[in-house]
């Protein structure tokens, strides 16, 4: 894929509005969830937007994360990073989190074949996917067809190999001003 790599570059700076690191348990989603809905703009409708680009690929990362973490509550959430950054004409969420090598291939052709569909494909491939049965190949990562259909934008994604087992994904969505 012909990725942007300036993307995943510059992740540091006065751009940036929000940086987190660590487990995305109910807790994390919550707090940073209400300082988004809340803070990033002006505009309710798009701090909307931004929140909800925000749970999809949050609850991507703690679900699908190939590193996981015990909370203080118990739970076991998994691991990645998230950046909220703040152009002129744009805001700029990246998310990434280790995977284990075999799901790559799979969120490649994901993104993929995501980032090929027009908002009328996208609606059809989300409705395929919501209708398979529970634990079908494939059922995971519809919040990856929700981010593009509210972003209005394609995926913006790479991998970097940790090692022969693991690549750490990351996945940039821009949300439009």
């Amino acid at each position: 894929m012909d990725t942007n790599q300036s993307t995943f570059i510059r992740l540091t700076g006065s751009n940036v509005l929000m940086a987190y690191n660590g487990p995305f348990d109910s807790q994390v989603l919550s707090m940073f969830g209400q300082n988004i809905q809340h803070s990033i703009s002006a505009d309710q409708k798009l701090n909307k937007t931004i929140f909800k680009v925000f749970i999809e690929l949050a609850q991507n990362v703690s679900y699908y994360s190939d590193e996981k973490e015990q909370t203080q509550k118990g739970e076991k959430a998994g691991v990645g990073t998230f950046i909220i950054q703040s152009f002129e004409d744009h805001y700029l969420f990246i998310l990434g989190n280790p995977i284990n090598e075999v799901h790559k291939s799979i969120l490649e052709d994901k993104c993929s074949k995501i980032n090929s569909y027009d908002r009328d494909e996208l609606r059809a491939y989300k409705r395929e996917l919501r209708n398979l049965p529970a634990g079908e190949k494939g059922t995971g990562n519809i919040g990856l067809v929700q981010a593009a259909l509210l972003s209005r934008n394609a995926l913006d994604y790479t991998f970097i190999d940790i090692n022969e087992n693991q690549s750490f994904y990351i996945i940039a969505v821009k949300i439009n001003k």
